[in-house]
C-alpha cells in the first residue's frame, strides 16, 4: 500500500508576536518545513503575558507579516487575532485547526526556552498558558532548540519531537532594541522590512 495515501498530513502553528519578522524566524520555517504539509503562521493579538505583542497597532503587525511570509511555499498566514483585535489562546488555536483540518495532525512550533522545567511543571506552558497543563500532556510539540536553551529530554512534552538549529539569527528583543539605539538590524531582518519600519518609524519609543 501506498504510504503517502494513508498517512495523515501534518499541519505545522508557527505561533508568536512576529515583533517585527526577522530572519530567525526563516530559519525555523526553512529548517522543519520539510516535517509537514503545510505551515501556518499565526501571528498572535494583544496579550498581557508578553508586552511585545502590544508594542504597534495590528495594522502594522499585520502587514509585516504579510511583506514577510506571503508567498513561501508550503506556508499561509493566519490572520484571526490581528483583523478582529482578539488573542487566541493555543487550547482553542488547536480547536480551531481540528476543525479546519479533522483529518490531520496538528503540531505546534516552540521554542525550547518555554518548555524548560516541563519535567517538573514549572515550565511556560504550565506556568502562563491557558490551561497548560493539559495542553502539555495532549498536544504534539516540535520543539526549536537553539543555543542558549539547551533542552533535556525529561523536559520535553509527551508528544513531542525537537528540532536543533546550531545557529540562529537574533531575536525580536534584540533587533527593537537595536533600532531603538539607533544600529544597524541588516544582518537580523529583510530589506523589504527594514523599509517598512524605517518609512513608518517604528519601535523609536
Amino acid at each position: 500500500m501506498d504510504n503517502s495515501q494513508t498517512r495523515k498530513k501534518r499541519i505545522g502553528i508557527f505561533g508568536g508576536s512576529f515583533n517585527p519578522p526577522c530572519k530567525h524566524h526563516f530559519q525555523i520555517i526553512e529548517r522543519v518545513i520539510h516535517r509537514f504539509d503545510r505551515i501556518i503562521v499565526f501571528p498572535c493579538g494583544r496579550r498581557w503575558d508578553k508586552p511585545s505583542a502590544n508594542i504597534l497597532s495590528e495594522e502594522h503587525r499585520k502587514e509585516m507579516a504579510r511583506l514577510a511570509f506571503e508567498g513561501i511555499p508550503k506556508v499561509e498566514i493566519d490572520y484571526l487575532d490581528l483583523d478582529n483585535k482578539i488573542y487566541t489562546p493555543t487550547y482553542y488555536l488547536q480547536k480551531r485547526y481540528e476543525n479546519i483540518f479533522p483529518d490531520a495532525e496538528i503540531w505546534h512550533i516552540v521554542g525550547g526556552d518555554i518548555i524548560i522545567g516541563g519535567r517538573n511543571g514549572t515550565s511556560e506552558i504550565h506556568q502562563v498558558w491557558h490551561r497548560g497543563s493539559e495542553i502539555w500532556q495532549s498536544l504534539n510539540f516540535t520543539v526549536i532548540v537553539r543555543p542558549g536553551y539547551e533542552v533535556e529530554p525529561e523536559d520535553m512534552p509527551p508528544h513531542s519531537e525537537s528540532v536543533e538549529i546550531k545557529y540562529i539569527l537574533g531575536s525580536g528583543t534584540m533587533v527593537r532594541s537595536r533600532i531603538l539605539h539607533g544600529e544597524s538590524i541588516d544582518e537580523f531582518v529583510a530589506p523589504n522590512i527594514i523599509k517598512y519600519i524605517q518609512k513608518h518609524k517604528l519601535y523609536l519609543e
